[in-house]
């Protein structure tokens, strides 16, 4: 009787068992198929086919510019001005006299000096004719010989004061803004003002570190002007010479280049930015709407058909490398000929199924930077 009771038992939590397994299985069958119903998740992308280009990276430094011709004027010695005959900020020509200091006393002197001279010459001619008649002694000629040499010395000493107590134009060019006035008293090697030639043609300063390769000579940089401008003035320079030994305490090498400034877009003493060439290289660009960034690097979605002839998305790592603008150069990662996203690629992941806007055939294309050949 217990047996019986035991096997009905059992076959009651069977049947419910097996019911409840049959309505669970029923559930999921439902579940599948309704999850079936729904399309695949995907996106919708803007693309673009890559192409590759050979990319002129450059290294900046900055420079100076400086006049082939500039110098400062000093005045030799002490003295009360008497002329000036230049205008501040004016242009001058080579030998024109800028300041004259008083040289009364000394143009005194002179005359003095000069009837000595008249004298000691005359004297000197008189004993030389006596002399052939020995009428006076060898010892008399030689002193008045004597007396003449030191007569002509003492007109080339006064003329000499004279002529350092006068500041004339060493070359033609613009003097600087510094003025003095008639009366007004110099010491002697007082800084009075500058002088740059206008020589259209100038030259450049720069270094360079060990690290870089060596410029040749000939070579040509590129300058940019300092300026808040938009769109800075550019032009090129040619190197023409650097020295021979490496600084010891920078391990900078320096450079001179020279620049055609007929333009007059540069002054004396003015900073530039100079860009030196470095290596070629091949370089793929693409938008700045391809890259996805992460705190584990750089990347772009790649678009590739699958077996079913439709787009999936694979992410791609890359080494970024200049940014211009809406661009970006990618120095390693992408080939040229590659289908990738762009406008929409942040919402994309692996193997998401994609619809491209624009597919193989599309003519979008970034726009070059700067050193795209």
């Amino acid at each position: 009787m217990s047996i019986r009771r035991w096997a009905i038992a059992v076959s009651i939590v069977v049947i419910t068992i097996g019911s409840l397994a049959y309505i669970k299985v029923g559930q999921v069958q439902a579940a599948i198929a309704f999850g079936e119903s729904f399309p695949e998740p995907s996106a919708t992308v803007e693309t673009l086919i890559t192409k590759s280009s050979t990319y002129q990276p450059t290294y900046q430094v900055t420079g100076q510019v400086r006049a082939i011709k500039a110098v400062t004027l000093h005045n030799q010695l002490s003295g009360t001005i008497e002329q000036v005959n230049y205008t501040a900020g004016g242009q001058v020509v080579q030998g024109q006299l800028l300041i004259a200091l008083n040289t009364s006393e000394e143009r005194a002197q002179l005359q003095a000096a000069n009837a000595s001279f008249k004298l000691a010459k005359a004297t000197l001619e008189r004993n030389e004719k006596l002399l052939v008649g020995n009428k006076v002694s060898q010892q008399l000629v030689d002193s008045a010989q004597a007396d003449y040499q030191v007569s002509l010395a003492n007109i080339a000493n006064l003329q000499s004061v004279i002529d350092k107590k006068q500041v004339l134009a060493p070359f033609s060019g613009t003097m600087g803004l510094e003025t003095f006035e008639v009366g007004q008293f110099l010491n002697a090697n007082t800084s009075l003002t500058t002088l740059v030639d206008d020589n259209k043609d100038m030259w450049l300063d720069f270094k360079l570190p060990q690290t870089m390769a060596k410029l040749s000579l000939n070579s040509q940089v590129s300058i940019t002007k300092i300026t808040q401008a938009e769109q800075p003035q550019s032009m090129s320079a040619n190197i023409i010479a650097k020295h021979s030994l490496m600084d010891a305490a920078s391990r900078h090498l320096s450079y001179r280049a020279q620049i055609n400034n007929s333009r007059d877009l540069l002054s004396h003493n003015e900073l530039v930015k100079i860009a030196i060439p470095k290596k070629s290289q091949q370089v793929v660009i693409v938008p700045n709407s391809a890259v996805v960034r992460s705190p584990f690097g750089s990347y772009v979605f790649e678009l590739i058909k699958d077996d079913s002839g439709q787009y999936r998305a694979h992410k791609r790592s890359v080494e970024l490398g200049q940014r211009d603008g809406d661009n970006h150069i990618v120095r390693q990662g992408l080939e040229q000929g590659m289908l990738i996203a762009t406008i929409g690629a942040f919402k994309l992941r692996p193997q998401l199924l994609v619809y491209a806007k624009n597919t193989a055939d599309s003519t979008s294309v970034a726009t070059p930077v700067a050193g795209i050949k």
